[in-house]
């Protein structure tokens, strides 16, 4: 199964946008001329024309074409993305391979972090995540069961999770706690990632919180180990 149909106008287009076909300031194909090129629905259109104006490279008007930004910005710190988000910015294509997906009992940790009740279940995730089937981050996510019935159905070396909470369980994602750290690389972390023990890499822990039923509600946990070569992230600071 490949990637969303979405997905792949939205990349496809980046490279576009990379190479100069679409410079800075020029108008894209219109919607009735995008379903035409790539055989999708407008729906489909619209959802991809929206992921570009999340992520920053186009600016658009109500009835109008969108058009390239004169700037791209790189992914910051002060925004909230998914991993397939920030690969896809950056005109590169993702892949994820999944080395855990469980139902288990929550921890202590995890039981106060999310609101939980003693022994309550979570649904356990562990990926690697990749951009051009290159090793970028190893991620362990945790997720309340009672907000995500049926979670562990999905396949999610092609799911993307952000997307699955938003589309399909109808949780807004609204902000994050995160706390970031340098550490170097366990043989864990080193065998699934490809590199050798004691790299340095990019450590990450964060509590997100959404909007379930018009109140905002820890959502999931999540822990990442980034390699510091492959991707960055940029801090804007205002004084």
């Amino acid at each position: 199964m490949g990637i969303p149909k979405y997905e792949f106008i939205f990349n496809d287009i980046i490279a576009e946008i990379n190479s100069g076909k679409f410079p800075p300031g020029s108008e894209l194909p219109s919607e009735s001329e995008l379903t035409k090129i790539y055989d999708v629905s407008r729906i489909t259109v619209r959802r991809a024309i929206d992921e570009l104006f999340r992520s920053g490279y186009i600016d658009k008007q109500q009835g109008k074409r969108g058009y390239v930004k004169e700037n791209i910005t790189d992914q910051e710190l002060t925004t909230i993305s998914s991993y397939t988000e920030e690969i896809l910015r950056k005109g590169m294509i993702p892949s994820r391979k999944v080395i855990c997906a469980e139902l288990r009992l929550c921890t202590g940790e995890e039981q106060q972090k999310l609101n939980l009740d003693k022994a309550e279940p979570i649904f356990f995730l562990q990926r690697i995540v990749c951009a051009n089937n290159k090793p970028l981050c190893f991620t362990e996510v945790v997720l309340p069961y009672y907000l995500f019935r049926d979670i562990e159905t999905y396949d999610f070396t092609e799911q993307s999770l952000y997307d699955l909470i938003e589309n399909s369980y109808h949780i807004k994602i609204i902000r994050s706690v995160l706390k970031l750290r340098a550490i170097s690389a366990d043989s864990d972390i080193a065998g699934h990632l490809e590199i050798e023990k004691y790299v340095p890499l990019l450590y990450s822990s964060a509590v997100t919180f959404g909007e379930a039923g018009k109140k905002q509600i820890p959502i999931e946990m999540f822990k990442s180990y980034y390699l510091t070569d492959r991707f960055e992230y940029t801090l804007t600071q205002q004084r």
